[in-house]
């Protein structure tokens, strides 16, 4: 029965890390587009990406860009509200995870997570487990 118990922990574990992974991702795609911002002009490469997937004519995409200025001061409250929440429960996340490894994973474990948050930091892969 423990071993069962053990599986459906790792599992839920596993689930919640890819949702965190997820919405990280997202969260930094965001701040990534911010970055890429063409003159004030709105998020520049969600704005590109649309513009080129959907094939937006100019006054679609003056329309988007307009939505998306609107939105963004209420995108960006709710990331600085959200953010402590997410790292809060990625921490535990990671210690439930920590305590299922031997003393050489848990090892591995730190480093892997080092390595992400730093890639994380300088606006490397989105994909990373925060």
């Amino acid at each position: 029965m423990r071993s069962k118990r053990g599986a459906a922990v790792l599992l839920l574990a596993a689930f919640l890390v890819g949702v965190l992974a997820g919405a990280g991702g997202t969260l930094i795609a965001e701040r990534a587009d911010d970055r890429h911002d063409r003159g004030g002009r709105g998020r520049g490469g969600y704005l590109e990406r649309l513009t080129h997937e959907l094939d937006l004519s100019e006054p679609q995409r003056d329309s988007v860009r307009a939505i998306l200025d609107r939105r963004k001061p209420a995108m960006d409250s709710l990331r600085r509200e959200m953010e402590p929440r997410f790292e809060t429960l990625q921490q535990a996340i990671r210690s439930d995870i920590r305590s299922q490894l031997t003393p050489d994973q848990q090892r591995k474990f730190t480093d892997m997570t080092r390595r992400s948050d730093s890639m994380r930091n300088r606006g490397g892969d989105a994909h990373a487990p925060r």
